[in-house]
């Protein structure tokens, strides 16, 4: 598999003002707070570039597999993800992106790692009931149960400091 393409000939958008058509498929691999956007299969990225005066229209939408690990449990899953990207370029000054209109190509890699990073979120859960891990030997609690003694926990954090002989 290899690596999505981001990069694109820009020249006859700008100087004939004609569309260019967007259909690409490949690897994300953004990864980001325990997510990682496309790793092992293909993001597919549709959309138009199109010239609006002097405004440049990136008019995109890219579908993805994300895989999260679980707040509570750290189980990776894996979760289907669709963004639509929709910017408005100005052509003779510089943006946020540090996109070049003088180049004859453009990388939009730096607006898709940007949205697919605000999409994600930073607590995601394998499911609404998931216990998490034992707070006392680690183990995940959803196919284990452990039977631990339960502490008391009203006992103040530092009573056994009680017993120290100072």
């Amino acid at each position: 598999m290899s690596k999505l393409n981001t990069v694109f000939n820009i020249d006859k958008v700008l100087n004939t003002n004609t569309d260019l058509s967007i259909n690409e498929a490949g690897l994300l691999n953004i990864r980001y707070s325990g997510t990682t956007a496309s790793q092992g299969s293909d993001a597919l990225m549709t959309g138009i570039v199109t010239l609006d005066g002097e405004y440049l229209l990136l008019d995109l939408l890219i579908s993805y597999l994300a895989d999260s690990e679980c707040s509570r449990c750290l189980k990776v899953s894996s979760k289907q993800q669709e963004i639509s990207i929709n910017e408005k370029l100005y052509i003779h000054n510089e943006n946020e992106y540090d996109i070049d209109f003088n180049d004859e190509n453009i990388d939009i890699y730096p607006i898709i790692s940007e949205k697919v990073i605000d999409n994600i979120s930073l607590v995601t859960l394998c499911s609404d009931e998931c216990l998490g891990l034992c707070i006392i030997c680690g183990k995940e609690q959803n196919s284990h149960q452990c039977k631990h003694e339960e502490k008391n926990l009203k006992e103040s954090p530092f009573s056994s400091l009680s017993e120290l002989d100072l």
